[in-house]
């Protein structure tokens, strides 16, 4: 009885480090995964992955084969509630169709909201028309991703969001086998274990599927930083992973992708709290330069930082887990109301913005 109990207690206890969230894979470029080792103590030293391991992982990846965690639903009326249009090139402002010009709009990224069409003109504005031809479709690239809700907190079981269409590989480091299914954009995936291939990461998200760690957002849990206070609401925004976690206290309640500023607009870290908040709002910079943008009616910013930077929602953009903003923090339609609407009780919210990482070039694809 003594050894059946000493076996027992053996097994258990390889299969809780296998499972344990600080567990690492580690692979080489040709020979596939060779042994398991702590975060803390990187160097691989005997070879421990045997089949009680592989059966243990197996095993859980069949009994939680994806995050299954409530998204927020989306509202095709909240999404599509504006008509907005890009201008595409330079064009003239006349008071009526074929009337008087009275404007114009230059170079530059600037979007209007469309009103009636009448032969081959739009209304965008009061006594303001343009060409349609100068505007792009309706809504183009209005996004319908949305985040969502940890009731339980963050799990320990790490979760991502596929940031591209991928076909997973066999073994970490390996092209993947002609006629792989696809993983589509936005799918959301569990992280089982991770394995270091010429020092990038790849993660196991399903029997024999693994992808580069630069194909995914991956969701990390994140200690309540100094200067916010206990029990307060707070926003964690990781630019490296370009993702953001909600947090009442210390407990993670929401977590969603962002788009933060591009390299030349980079989006200023440290703790910041929001000071002014608006359902709607017009932005607009570089005045009378080729780089010059006008975005009417934003949705749902809130300002955090004296470089007018706030997060909001995007109507032009579907690149979320990307870096492409001017600074700001952009947020799907559905995903910055749902901010908006939870900062309600807590206008003055903190902002916490950081890297878990650094960018580097030569990830292999």
């Amino acid at each position: 009885m003594k050894r059946q109990m000493f076996r027992k207690l053996v097994i258990l206890t390889l299969l809780a480090a296998f499972l344990s969230p600080s567990a690492l894979l580690h692979a080489d470029s040709g020979n596939g995964l060779n042994c398991v080792f702590n975060q803390n103590a990187p160097e691989c030293t005997s070879p421990i992955v045997y089949g009680v391991e592989m059966r243990a992982i197996e095993a859980e990846m069949a009994l939680n084969p994806a995050p299954n965690f409530p998204r927020l639903p989306v509202d095709d009326r909240l999404l599509y509630r504006r008509p907005f249009r890009r201008v595409l090139q330079p064009t003239t402002i006349h008071d009526a169709p074929n009337g008087n010009v009275i404007g114009a709009y230059p170079e530059g990224f600037i979007f209007v909201v469309a009103g009636e069409g009448v032969n081959g003109w739009v209304q965008v504005g009061r006594d303001a028309w343009v060409q349609e031809s100068a505007l792009g479709p309706i809504n183009k690239a209005v996004s319908r991703f949305s985040g969502v809700l940890l009731p339980d907190g963050l799990p320990t079981r790490p979760f991502a969001w596929m940031l591209l269409d991928t076909r997973p590989s066999r073994t970490p480091g390996a092209k993947p086998v002609a006629g792989t299914p696809e993983i589509k954009r936005y799918t959301m995936v569990n992280i089982f274990a991770v394995a270091v291939v010429d020092t990038w990461e790849w993660y196991l998200i399903g029997p024999d599927q693994w992808v580069l760690q630069t194909r995914v957002a991956k969701v990390k849990p994140l200690a309540r930083p100094a200067g916010i206070e206990a029990g307060k609401k707070w926003f964690a925004v990781d630019l490296y992973e370009q993702t953001l976690t909600a947090y009442e206290g210390d407990k993670a309640v929401f977590a969603t992708l962002i788009a933060s500023g591009l390299p030349e607009w980079g989006t200023d870290e440290g703790v910041h709290r929001i000071f002014a908040r608006y359902e709607e709002a017009r932005m607009s910079g570089a005045e009378g330069k080729p780089q010059y943008w006008y975005l009417p009616l934003v949705p749902y910013v809130m300002y955090f930082n004296t470089s007018e930077q706030a997060l909001h929602g995007a109507y032009w953009h579907d690149g979320f887990g990307y870096r492409r903003s001017r600074g700001c923090i952009n947020l799907s339609i559905t995903d910055a109301k749902w901010i908006y609407d939870w900062t309600q009780d807590q206008p003055d919210a903190y902002v916490y913005i950081y890297h878990s990482g650094t960018y580097r070039p030569g990830a292999p694809q």
